[in-house]
């Protein structure tokens, strides 16, 4: 039950930060946890209702990260339910472990993706994620929640 909560909440979020982005942009400000991360695209798998997109990349504190993104179409929003695992590995031996969900859309060749992240430890992100289907490339930037 917490878990539909939670992806209901994420997805709520993600819509009103697509609809009216412009409008909270002076009054929300969130601190970067890194800088930008461009990671690339390892494969894209597509169906009927949306599709898969696996990548791998550094990401700053998180190591060399491998992630895939499930993204689904909701034709009567006329946007994409995300969701979502990243694992990172680091160079001491340990690993970060991430699941996410958000929202997303496509303009073009170009789909952004907003997603709130659980990372191992209890931190908490929320990132804005960038694909870019004709450079294959897949920039992350992420944003500190707790």
């Amino acid at each position: 039950m917490r878990a539909k909560l939670n992806n209901k909440i994420t997805i709520l979020l993600g819509i009103l930060i697509v609809t009216f982005g412009s409008a909270f942009a002076d009054d929300l400000v969130l601190e970067a946890r890194q800088d930008p991360a461009v990671m690339t695209v390892t494969s894209v798998e597509l169906d009927a209702i949306g599709g898969t997109i696996t990548a791998v990349g550094d990401m700053g504190e998180y190591g060399k990260v491998y992630t895939t993104y499930r993204m689904k179409l909701d034709p009567q929003r006329g946007l994409y339910t995300i969701s979502g695992e990243g694992r990172g590995f680091l160079a001491d031996g340990s690993f970060a472990s991430g699941q996410f969900n958000g929202v997303g859309f496509r303009e073009g060749s170009v789909f952004t993706m907003y997603n709130t992240v659980n990372i191992t430890g209890s931190t908490q992100n929320f990132d804005v994620v960038t694909f870019d289907a004709l450079e294959n490339t897949l920039t992350v930037k992420a944003y500190v929640l707790k």
